[in-house]
Order: structure tokens, then sequence, then C-alpha cells
């Protein structure tokens, strides 16, 4: 999953321009103890990788590296205005996850566990584009359920969540530049924007 999704937006960037702000749009799960909920809709404050496990005991720099900590525009009031939680967004390229995998996304506070936006991120920190994830919850990843057969069964209404605060999303952005929705003192006119998302479902 993190391969195609950073492979897919870097040909998008290639192939159309540079747009203003890359989304990772999609589904994924929650922490109920990070205040998550079953059709709940987060933008990301920052993405992380908890699968990408490389220890340097020396310096770190490898362990960094490992994590990535792709920290998102501050968005606090496009947040508030479409009626979305915040959050830190961990990505894996698998549906479950091990006990260390768990370790280390409650070590970094992760509000969100999907399969794509950390390594869209990455992307687009070498393309110096702004990114933030927007995704709607499936399951309860602290939760009792199995996580495939919770995913199933909320998989529609989580879709069609994602698609209404998709949609409102861009409508807001396209009438405010992005540093406008960080909740600081408001823009003086509003600006157009040519916006690209990464869809996932």
């Amino acid at each position: 999953a993190t391969t195609a999704a950073a492979v897919a937006v870097y040909g998008s960037v290639a192939a159309l321009g540079t747009p203003d702000v890359v989304l990772s749009v999609g589904t994924a799960g929650g922490f109920s103890q990070r205040g998550a909920r079953i059709g709940d809709a987060f933008i990301s404050t920052k993405c992380v990788f908890h699968s990408r496990r490389i220890p340097d005991v020396i310096r770190g720099h490898f362990e960094e590296y490992g994590f990535g900590h792709f920290r998102s525009p501050p968005l606090s009031l496009l947040a508030q205005t479409a009626g979305l939680k915040l959050g830190v967004v961990s990505t894996s390229d698998s549906l479950d996850c091990s006990q260390i995998d768990m370790q280390l996304m409650m070590a970094e506070g992760a509000a969100v566990k999907e399969m794509e936006a950390a390594a869209v991120a990455w992307v687009c920190l070498q393309l110096r584009i702004p990114f933030f994830a927007l995704k709607a919850i499936t399951d309860v990843v602290d939760g009792t359920e199995a996580t495939r057969e919770e995913f199933e069964s909320n998989l529609s209404l989580a879709a069609g969540v994602l698609q209404q605060k998709l949609a409102l999303v861009l409508e807001l952005l396209s009438q405010h530049p992005l540093d406008y929705w960080a909740g600081h003192s408001a823009q003086s006119a509003p600006s157009s924007q040519h916006v690209q998302s990464e869809q996932t479902l």
C-alpha cells in the first residue's frame, strides 16, 4: 500500500504539475483512547511509520528515518469548521498489527492507523509540497472486535462520511489559502487552490 501510494503521488505530480497541497484520503482504524469512534473523520497533525524499525543506539538517525515524523500544516480552524478531529496518523503495510507495532503507536500518540499517509508525506517532503491526511474510521484498533470483520461492517458508513467531509474540505480550501486554516488571523482575500488528493478506501 505504501509503495503504490508513493508512486501514484510522485507520478501525478510529474505528469500534472505541482499542486498547492496534497491530501491522502481514505479509511482507517482509530484508537478509542485517543477519542476515535466509528464514523469519525480525522485530519493529521503528523504522520509516522510504525513498522519501519531501524534500531540505532549510537545517534538515532536511522531510527528517526524509519519513523519519519512528517508534520502536517497546522489546520485547527479547518478541522473546527469542517467538524473533523485532529490526530497523529500512523502507517504500515498491514491491516493487523503486532505487539511491538501497538507499543510504538502508543508511544507516538497515534489516533489513526492506516496504510498510505506517511509514504505520501515522505514524497511531499521531498517535493516541498504541503500535505495532510483525511481519514474516516472503520474500526477500533484498541477495541475488542476483530479488525477485518469490523472494517468490513463499517466500510460503507465510513466511506459515506469521507465523501461528505472531502467535498467540504475541498470547498473550504478553495475559499482561503492553506495558512488561513491554521486558526490565526483571517486573510483578507480568498484564493482558489489547485488541490490534489490521493484517495484510498
